[in-house]
């Protein structure tokens, strides 16, 4: 099993071959989102694994709204999974919500399992039929750039401390984004651009406090690609909040897309995975968080570190406490199903 050491005193994580993983520094800033109307869009990049589950399209539905509301601006949208038809339906999503120029990006660097890649292609219920079904561009997810340097070139031209990445898929896109050398779009490589324009990454990843299920599996989102997940974890230089499978779990959302024109997409993402029935709402409360901040949904548990635990079989998180770290997860206040209403509101509100 690859572990990682932990020094709270010194705020050190380094793997046993001694690389230094940890961040070099933390924002000393703060991490909840504009709460009144009249503050300043929060400038989002969603990064999405959309393909085998459908929360995904709710929660790019939520977000659409929420920019629609003068909450948000969106700023691009990447893939981290390995489907060639999610690309078009990120896009025939963008399209319906009248924002067609939004831009997407797609991993290139996806490996699914340690210590290898196995290849896998993330099936998909609804992809195809949507991507086929409704008006976009792009043709096939691979036409877009690498997700990592079309991130490049948005945080380059955005104030500092002013990006929120919202992640609800595999760390992928992340961790090649850190990867990344100084180049001419910016002279500063990928983590030290993350630390210069980034106020806050929120994840919906992990289990807490306790990260494995029953059977000893960890959460699927840090499993799939644990490598990236150990990587970004362990190197990621601003705050970052979970949004743990627990919170999402309790939340049901979806079947009132039945009250949606059938020239939704969303709608049609929703028909085609579980035909209309309500879902768990694991990538919306991310999202949700990341442009309102927790304010009477939730509430933050005291800072940490989520350490992540590699092995052939699995990867799952363990939630060290410290103040020495700059990672929170969210903690359940509102009750579910007004949370979920408010989610649905959003997902059924019509493009501006």
């Amino acid at each position: 099993m690859l572990l990682c050491e932990f020094s709270p005193a010194i705020g050190s994580l380094r793997s046993r071959g001694g690389r230094n993983l940890a961040a070099l520094a933390l924002l000393s800033i703060a991490i909840a989102a504009p709460s009144s109307a009249t503050a300043a869009p929060v400038r989002v990049i969603y990064d999405t694994d959309m393909a085998g589950d459908v929360d995904d399209v709710g929660a790019l539905a939520v977000l659409h709204a929420l920019a629609d509301l003068g909450e948000a601006e969106i700023l691009a949208v990447g893939i981290s999974s390995r489907n060639e038809f999610v690309g078009p339906v990120v896009d025939a999503i963008d399209t319906w919500y009248r924002r067609p120029d939004i831009p997407i990006g797609y991993q290139r660097a996806l490996q699914t399992g340690y210590p290898r890649d196995t290849g896998e292609t993330i099936t998909s219920k609804y992809a195809e039929a949507v991507a086929k079904a409704f008006p976009h561009r792009l043709a096939r997810s691979s036409d877009a750039p690498d997700a990592a340097l079309l991130y490049r070139k948005v945080l380059a031209t955005q104030p500092d401390a002013s990006v929120v990445i919202v992640s609800v898929g595999f760390l992928t896109n992340l961790r090649a984004l850190l990867d990344t050398p100084a180049d001419a779009v910016s002279p500063l490589a990928g983590e030290e651009l993350v630390r210069r324009k980034v106020r806050l990454w929120v994840c919906m990843g992990g289990k807490f406090p306790d990260g494995r299920f029953e059977d000893g599996e960890g959460e699927y989102n840090l499993r799939v690609d644990p490598l990236a997940s150990l990587v970004v974890m362990n190197d990621w230089p601003t705050p970052v909040v979970f949004s743990g499978f627990e919170i999402g779990n309790a939340i049901h959302t979806g079947r009132r897309l039945r009250e949606a024109p059938e020239s939704n997409p969303v709608r049609a993402a929703y028909l085609h995975f579980n035909g209309l029935e309500n879902r768990e709402s694991w990538d919306h409360t991310a999202v949700l968080y990341a442009v309102r901040g927790a304010r009477d949904y939730w509430t933050e548990s005291a800072p940490g570190f989520c350490l992540l635990h590699v092995s052939p079989k699995t990867a799952y998180n363990e939630w060290l406490a410290t103040p020495a770290r700059s990672h929170r997860y969210l903690v359940e206040k509102m009750p579910p199903a007004e949370v979920g209403r408010v989610i649905e509101d959003l997902m059924l509100r019509p493009p501006r």
